[in-house]
Order: C-alpha cells, then structure tokens, then sequence
C-alpha cells in the first residue's frame, strides 16, 4: 500500500512538473512574443517621434543637451530656444541626433518639436568676424541680455566682435554674448576677412542749426540730403560706440561705413535719428578720442589722439559727400561755385534717327547731335542734374558746380520712350548722365520711361493743346483752377504721388493755374525764356532754353557755359 501511494506521488509529481514546464514554456513564449511586439511598438513610436519632432525649425521643449559630433555631452541649451536643423534627408532610429545648422553641435530628438514658424531676430548686419578666436577648459555660459541660453563643457569659438567686458558670438540668428575671463585664451589668425572695410570715413557736422550762417552750421535739411544722398548709393551709418569698438580693433565692419559726430547735440540731431534711424552723437575725451582734421579717414592704425575726419562746410558740393564717403581725399580750397550762380536748363522734345526716319518739326533732333552734346558735356567736366538736385540747389540746401546743367525733355513722345523710337534712355545710360521727362501721363503711360538716369515729372494729364484761348494761349491758361487743379491731381497720382516739379504746356500759365500748383503743393515749375537760372527767379517761372533742329554744338555749348 505504502509502495502504490509512492507511485502515485511520483507520478503526480511528474504530471506536475510537466506541466510546470509547459507553463513555463508557454509564458516564456508568450514573453518572447510579447517582447518582440512591445520592442517593435517601442521602435515603432521612437521612430514616429523622430519624425514628429524632427523639422527644418525646432524649438526646445525642455533644458536640453548639446553633443558634438560623436554625441558626446558637451553642454546644455535652455528651453524655448528656436534652432534651425541641417536637413536630413530620409529619418531613421539612428537619426536620433541633429546637427544644428552652422554650428558644431547636436541636439536629441526628445529635446524638440517642430516649430513652422520662425520668430525672425535680426543681426546687425555690418559686423564681420574680427579674427579673433577663443577658447576655455573651464565651463563657459553664453548669455542673451543677462540669461544664460547655452552652457559648454568646454569653449572653442570664433568671435564675431567683442568690447571691454564682453565676446560676442554668431549663434544662428541671434548673437550670444560671453563674459570675458582670466580662463578663456584669446587667439589671432592672420585670416584675410573678405568684405571688411580697411577704413571708416568720420563726418563732422560741428553744428546742425537752421539759425545760424558760418560754413561750418548746416541747416537740418541739408543734412538730411546728405544722409539720403549716401544711403542711396549704398552707405550705412554706424553709432559711436560701433566707432570707438573698431578704432579699438574690437569690430569688424563690411566696407562702405559711415560715422556722422557733431560738436552740439539738439533736437536737430534727434529728429534725424527719428525720421532716418541715424545716431549723431558728440565724441568727447572721456571717449577716449581727439580728433583731427585731415579730410581723411579714420583708422584703427591712427593715434587715438589725432583720429581722422572730415569736416563738410556749407560750401562743400553735393557730389564731394559721395567722395569723403569713399574715402577720398578732399581738399578744402573755399567755395568752389561762384557767389550768384546761374544754371542753364535745356529743353528738348523730341529724337529721331536721321538714318532711317525724318522729323519735320523745329522742336526734333537727330539722334547724332544729342549724342554730340552729350559728348561735350562729358568732355568738359559738366555735372547733369536730377530733379532734385536742382530743386535742393534752388532751396539753398545744397550747392553743386558751377559746370552744373539740367537737361529737361517735355511730352514723352518721339524717341523718348522703349516704344516711340527709344532713342532718349540708351544714350543718358551710355553716358551716365541724368536727365527729366515733363510726361503728359494721359497720352504716354510712365512704364515706357524706367531708368535710374531719368526723372518723370508732370505736363499735366490730358491739358496738353496748343493755341486753345483766344489769344492763343495753351489750354492750362484758359481753364478755370478746378480743371487745372483736377487734372494735375490724376497727374500726381500717375506719377506715384511726386508733386516735385511742374512743367506748363507751351509755356503757358495764369494765375488760377499758379494758385492750382501750389494749393498741390508743387516746390517749382518751368517755362521758357532763354536764359539760365538763378536761386532768386520765382520759383514756378523757372526759365529754359528751348533746343530747336538747328542748333550747332556752338550754340549748345554757349548756352550751358
């Protein structure tokens, strides 16, 4: 009995143990499947997230790791920091690190999310690296104003411009600054920075006031001309402080900079920095600097006490801006116009090639002699004159040469225009001479007329005929102020809004009209009278001299000269 009851045991020990295993067995399985799933599931949603996360703009979502290129820690970056990724072409689970664009480190996928839209934050765009590079063992915090956006292990960086307590870096968009210290090396290269300007032109305007009249006081809006002038042609204009720092070698500035300084700050002084963003501060020994009058520019190679500038006087051309700008060398030998200038304007109307058309009237010229007067003009130094230039000269805001000319064309019909004979534009681009167009905007729309080298300005909109008064006045001289002043107002509107000058057709005007011109806000106006100008003609009765067929060059020049 006793012998059965072991038998039993062990055989049900062993259905136990059987079945022990088979369980065993099947939880093992069951596991193994279910790992493969839970790690397939799990790869399946890391890969997802790369995806989701990854874009061309992300933004932090945490404080986040920064790693080099073997994804090794080397510092941190704070959260909510927009950052622009290299692109990766095809996302995979070993793409689990991106490199941040232009710089040497990386940042994990965890640490981000897409941000479509980039807040756009602008570097001054003037500043060039300054070939100096740094570099620290010691942990390093790169701060934006006062907090700290980035923290490196260690600081191997190129220093875009620095001051007395500060680096400052190029970090995608923004410029981070770094803490100058004992710990951190600062290094040289001898690597030529393409672009940067060798020397900056100082312009000294020792006083800014419409009140006073000595050659070195400037009236507000001469001033203004002036900035307006160098702007166009390309000129920026840097603060004191960009100033000191580069004749300090602590900034690099792309060429073409301009510093504006005064003796007297005013109200003058800060509505320019309003009206056209440039700073125009007093330099006094606290800054470290004196100046000296060499109408040369300034330097970091010139002796902190005999700095190089320029100072303009009222007399100083308008072009001569341009020269100092460049940093020429200008020689300051008094007024170079004479005490009561006089300018000639000519005025021609219409252009034809005399070898393949005819022009029958008086008021035609042949292609050939407005190339032969453009010519001479070139050969003996003139300056050609836009509109406002003319107009600024006129208000006494700028002076110009004596050698000084303004070519007037009126209408816009024959051989002016890209589709009436093209004659007019080619030849003022060959010769880089400037020239205005008095356009009848009702007949000839302005599309044809589009070069840097000519002006379009009013004749009116559809006013534009001959002997229609009884005493054979043009039609602007007998109709009512209304007409003429609604006429003129679609003639602005034509002309983008430029009220500047005004030209009456056939030379004829009364007073309505007069009273129309300047209820419009029209600054001048021109007529005939075969004589040149001068600052005291009035100022909507400006004379010309008509150019008729038969003119010789003789003629031409004695009318200019």
């Amino acid at each position: 009995m006793k012998r059965d009851t072991k038998k039993k045991i062990k055989r049900k020990i062993k259905k136990v143990n059987f079945l022990f295993f088979i369980i065993l067995f099947l939880v093992i399985i069951g596991l193994g499947i279910g790992g493969y799933f839970l790690y397939n599931y799990y790869q399946d949603m890391t890969l997802k997230q790369i995806k989701n996360n990854y874009y061309k703009t992300v933004i932090t979502i945490k404080n986040t790791n920064l790693y080099d290129k073997k994804y090794k820690k080397i510092g941190s970056i704070t959260k909510g920091i927009d950052l622009e990724l290299e692109e990766v072409k095809k996302l995979s689970l070993k793409t689990k690190y991106f490199k941040i664009k232009g710089t040497n480190y990386y940042v994990k996928y965890d640490g981000i999310k897409k941000k479509k839209k980039k807040d756009e934050e602008k570097i001054d765009n003037y500043y060039l690296p300054i070939n100096v590079n740094i570099k620290s063992n010691k942990e390093v915090s790169l701060l934006s104003d006062k907090k700290t956006i980035i923290k490196l292990n260690k600081l191997d960086e190129e220093v875009q411009y620095m001051d007395k307590d500060y680096y400052y870096i190029a970090f995608q968009d923004k410029i981070l600054k770094i803490k100058k210290n004992k710990d951190i090396v600062e290094k040289k290269t001898d690597k030529e920075v393409e672009g940067a300007a060798k020397s900056v032109s100082a312009l000294r305007y020792l006083k800014i006031d419409n009140n006073c009249s000595d050659d070195t006081c400037f009236k507000l809006d001469s001033v203004k001309i002036h900035i307006k002038k160098l702007k166009n042609e390309g000129y920026y204009f840097i603060t004191k402080d960009d100033f000191i720092d580069y004749l300090n070698g602590y900034k690099n500035l792309k060429e073409k900079a301009v510093f504006i300084t005064t003796d007297e700050e005013n109200d003058n002084t800060e509505n320019i920095k309003n009206e056209l963003g440039v700073e125009i501060k007093t330099i006094s020994a606290d800054d470290g600097i004196t100046f000296t009058n060499s109408n040369l520019p300034a330097s970091p190679s010139d002796p902190k006490d005999q700095v190089n500038s320029y100072i303009p006087k009222r007399y100083t051309l308008i072009d001569t801006y341009s020269l100092m700008a460049s940093g020429g060398q200008y020689n300051d030998v008094g007024p170079e116009s004479s005490g009561d200038q006089a300018i000639g304007i000519v005025n021609y109307h219409f252009f034809y090639d005399e070898t393949f058309e005819t022009c029958d009237e008086s008021i035609c010229l042949t292609k050939s002699k407005f190339r032969e007067h453009l010519q001479w003009l070139q050969d003996n130094g003139y300056k050609t004159l836009s509109i406002n230039e003319f107009v600024d000269w006129m208000d006494g805001n700028i002076e110009i040469p004596d050698k000084s000319v303004l070519l007037t064309v009126d209408d816009g019909a024959m051989g002016t225009g890209s589709e009436n004979g093209n004659i007019l534009i080619p030849l003022l681009e060959e010769y880089k001479m400037h020239a205005t167009l008095f356009l009848i905007s009702g007949w000839h729309p302005t599309y044809q007329y589009q070069s840097p080298y000519l002006d379009l300005q009013s004749h009116t909109h559809n006013l534009h005929y001959e002997a229609s008064c009884a005493d054979g006045r043009g039609k602007v001289a007998c109709s009512d102020y209304a007409t003429v002043k609604e006429d003129l107002e679609i003639s602005i509107s034509e002309l983008d809004g430029d009220n500047t000058t005004f030209c009456f057709p056939f030379y004829s005007y009364d007073n309505e009209s007069l009273q129309a011109l300047h209820d419009l806000g029209f600054r001048y106006s021109f007529i005939g009278g075969n004589r040149k100008a001068r600052r005291s003609d009035n100022h909507y009765l400006i004379p010309r001299f008509p150019i008729l067929s038969d003119i010789t060059i003789y003629e031409f020049a004695s009318l200019v000269s």
